[in-house]
């Protein structure tokens, strides 16, 4: 009995070892570089200094590098052990991601500190996704980008289901960063729309500033959506004094793609107009719920009758088909 009781301690040592030993194993960040903790605090201060900096009306060069050197000041780092420690976080982009997604959330307690209410912040993120307004975006609220394939860009594809309405509004919102040593940022962000007809409607924007963006596509000739696609992506700069291991990094937070549906109202009386101007022109017009309606009495029908409106067909951007792999 004895002996079976002392096979089953040294059977629990054993597992403990191999746990304690499991834990020691476990990868983690070097210790020469500045932990996720400590650089999730450091770029925190470092994009406060950069926003303060873009408000600076002179020596917006000088005034940037002095406030970032007093960011690492406050924190007790070096530049180069900043940079080097950034350069592993580009790497290792997980943790990267993991670190401006805690930032996007302590921006946004800021920003509620500061005045904005909940409301604000949060202005699509509690509507249902069955209402009129909804944010209706599947994927990551933060993006990290670094100018270097496969991680320079991000796409996104959304089919359209049964929520979906003709006449939706599409509005992509989202936030800027940079952390740039040297070149020219060059960020872009596409979004394009499929409709019912497979007629496509695109739009693209670059990004080169701290801000907040956000493009918008509207279903106005109520064709239906079908799906939703794009991508976010960062172009390599390159000028003639940078160096291979120039620093360059763009992140996008709080991306929201938001589905608007069209007014009653205003949906109505679109309709009412663009049965009087059928009318007008001799064409024979739709009621509100789809059923024929006759002409007026003495307006016989033009010779196009029951023939639909043509329709202008933006072509989607070939970058679409082109975005790097």
């Amino acid at each position: 009995m004895r002996k079976h009781s002392l096979l089953a301690n040294m059977s629990q040592l054993w597992a403990l070892y191999i746990l304690i030993a499991l834990s020691a194993c476990r990868p983690g960040v070097p210790n020469e570089y500045i932990q996720p903790g400590d650089m999730e605090d450091i770029l925190y201060d470092y994009h406060i200094a950069d926003g303060l900096a873009d408000r600076s009306n002179n020596h917006y060069e000088l005034t940037k590098r002095e406030y970032r050197l007093a960011v690492f000041k406050k924190h007790g780092v070096t530049e180069a052990q900043f940079d080097s420690s950034l350069v592993y976080y580009t790497r290792h982009t997980e943790e990267l991601h993991k670190i401006y997604e805690n930032l996007a959330d302590r921006l946004k307690e800021d920003a509620q500190s500061l005045g904005a209410s909940e409301a604000e912040v949060n202005k699509y993120r509690t509507y249902s996704a069955n209402g009129d307004t909804t944010n209706i975006w599947t994927g990551d609220r933060s993006v990290v980008l670094v100018p270097n394939p496969p991680y320079n860009s991000s796409s996104f594809d959304i089919v359209a289901d049964t929520t979906f309405h003709k006449g939706d509004v599409l509005i992509l919102n989202f936030s800027s960063n940079f952390i740039f040593q040297d070149g020219m940022r060059d960020g872009m962000v596409v979004m394009a729309v499929t409709f019912g007809n497979d007629s496509i409607a695109s739009q693209a924007m670059h990004v080169s500033s701290t801000m907040n963006y956000n493009i918008q596509i509207v279903d106005d000739h109520h064709l239906g959506i079908k799906e939703i696609r794009g991508y976010f992506l960062l172009n390599k700069s390159y000028s003639a004094n940078q160096s291979s291991t120039t620093l360059q990094l763009m992140s996008l937070s709080d991306i929201q793609l938001i589905r608007i549906h069209e007014n009653k109202a205003a949906k109505d009386a679109k309709e009412k107009a663009d049965s009087l101007n059928a009318v007008k022109d001799g064409q024979n017009p739709t009621a509100p719920d789809g059923a024929a309606v006759p002409p007026q009495s003495g307006m016989p029908p033009g010779s196009n009758s029951g023939g639909s409106m043509p329709v202008r067909v933006n072509p989607g951007p070939p970058a679409l088909d082109a975005r790097p792999q």
